[in-house]
């Protein structure tokens, strides 16, 4: 194993970086602490590893003062052996000193009891360390937990609309020519319809559908029955499907679980919420409460269920031609993933969408419509002023794409075409 292990690390010191784009998110390299970047398998966090080393390299970093390891290489067999790493490394190269080397481990959640040994290497090793993983089991207050203070985390999603005009070198500012104006546009309505997964932007469109299709199997086979030893994938399956088909609708775990019954699914309550839990933490689904201040109010409510990217329910046969709408919301929520994780909506007799919070107090509400004309003003009016009743007098905005004229707006209700918002 050390053999294989010495001619990976040779590999790669020895090659040049592949080409990336760059990413607007921002990590700190040179801070004492392991930096961990998760996200959804093939948003890019391994290309953003690389952004990294080559931002240390223009530091005067040598690449042999980096160690890189991807833990999904089927090379690999550590059979618990984790230190081999470090003894393959010392052996290429002795003159190092290994405080002083930075490590970059990829998918770090295939290894066992993978935070024990990150936590060894940061106490006993070096304090540059990199992880990236793509089970949402690795954020936050589990990272917290897992590296008991010694880590920080950042996410990283499918591009923001922005990162993929780049990703076209089409322009990211408001378009002045007509000519940047078309191409802008129908940029959006490709980026609407199959999302913003790196790979996509530059594959055929008449595969892009058969390559979001290869995702989902992945993240199914790979990060949920393997995983998670799945008793019975196809519950599974079917469960993660009407969790697509209802994405940005509110959903009953009650619902469901009598759905299943119904259609002859043998399975308990608990066993259903387990396997809900498994769903959401592979950064395929998000799933936001209902705003109320008292804690256990916001959980007990029913929950609304929103994809991190839009090319998924496109690649599985939902069609939205009808609701164009449906698209639209999802990619507010996807950017308003990015700025805060405090996303919430209102509904009571009326509804407003996105109640969150990006700032340190005010919130920002957000009503999501494709067409803003006499018939559905005063609904989405009233969403949005019911809204401010119950959680402050923040920001509020109307999120369309196409607005009637001559409509009455209230001075304190601010209405922008969603492409303009992505790229503020």
């Amino acid at each position: 194993m050390k053999a294989k292990l010495k001619r990976i690390i040779a590999d790669f010191h020895q090659s040049a970086l592949p080409d990336f784009r760059r990413r607007d998110l921002e990590v700190p390299v040179q801070i004492e602490k392991i930096v961990t970047i998760v996200g959804p398998r093939r948003a890019g966090k391994t290309y953003y590893l690389f952004q990294v080393m080559a931002d240390l390299e223009k530091m005067g970093i040598a690449r042999q003062k980096m160690l890189y390891i991807n833990f999904e290489d089927e090379r690999l067999d550590l059979d618990g052996d984790n230190d081999l790493i470090f003894d393959a490394y010392r052996e290429l190269s002795p003159e190092q000193d290994l405080s002083q080397i930075y490590i970059f481990f990829d998918e770090i959640q295939v290894l066992p009891d993978w935070e024990k040994f990150v936590r060894r290497v940061m106490d006993s090793i070096t304090r540059h360390i990199f992880l990236t993983g793509s089970n949402s089991r690795l954020l936050s207050k589990e990272i917290a937990t897992a590296l008991r203070g010694r880590g920080i985390s950042f996410e990283i999603l499918p591009l923001s609309f922005a990162e993929y005009l780049r990703f076209q070198d089409l322009p990211t500012q408001p378009p002045v020519s007509s000519r940047d104006n078309a191409l802008v546009g129908r940029a959006f309505e490709q980026y609407c319809l199959w999302g913003g997964y790196p790979e996509l932007v530059t594959v055929d469109e008449r595969f892009k559908a058969q390559v979001l299709q290869e995702y989902f199997n992945v993240m199914f086979y790979r990060d949920l029955v393997e995983r998670y030893r799945t008793s019975d994938p196809v519950v599974m399956k079917y469960l993660l499907k009407r969790l697509i088909g209802s994405f940005t609708k509110e959903f009953s775990v009650h619902k469901l679980y009598n759905d299943l019954k119904s259609r002859g699914f043998a399975i308990g309550k608990d066993s259903l919420y387990r396997m809900m839990e498994e769903a959401f933490s592979i950064y395929m689904l998000a799933r936001i409460d209902r705003y109320d201040p008292a804690l256990v109010r916001r959980e007990m409510s029913n929950k609304k269920v929103y994809l991190y990217d839009n090319g998924l329910a496109t690649a599985l046969h939902f069609s939205f031609a009808e609701d164009r709408g449906k698209l639209l919301e999802n990619l507010v929520f996807r950017r308003l993933r990015e700025r805060t994780a405090e996303i919430y909506f209102l509904r009571n007799g009326w509804e407003c969408d996105f109640v969150a919070f990006p700032y340190a107090t005010e919130p920002l509400l957000v009503q999501v419509t494709a067409t803003l004309d006499q018939d559905n003003l005063a609904r989405e009016l009233k969403g949005l002023e019911a809204g401010r009743g119950r959680v402050g007098r923040g920001e509020a905005m109307l999120l369309v794409d196409s607005v009637q004229s001559g409509l009455d707006i209230p001075k304190w209700v601010r209405v922008v075409p969603v492409v303009d918002w992505l790229l503020e």
